[in-house]
């Protein structure tokens, strides 16, 4: 997929997650990712956070089954 250019490397993949935790100044409840075609690649940047991202009973069930899942549950 790399070699055909629909994805990144590991490396460039890791850039949304290292930006994330050392930069300042970045919105909360935003998504930063790769800001090229269809979001598959190119600079990082902020991008589109659809409604259904931030919908409380959508965030609360994805929690529940994430927990349920991985078997790790979490105090919050």
């Amino acid at each position: 997929m790399v070699k055909l250019g629909m994805a990144q490397t590991a490396e460039k993949g890791a850039y949304p997650e290292v930006m994330c935790a050392t930069e300042h100044g970045l919105k909360t409840r935003a998504y930063y990712g790769p800001t090229g075609l269809l979001n598959f690649g190119g600079p990082v940047g902020e991008c589109t956070l659809q409604p259904f991202v931030v919908d409380k009973p959508v965030m609360t069930k994805l929690w529940a089954l994430s927990e349920q899942q991985t078997h790790c549950s979490w105090i919050i």
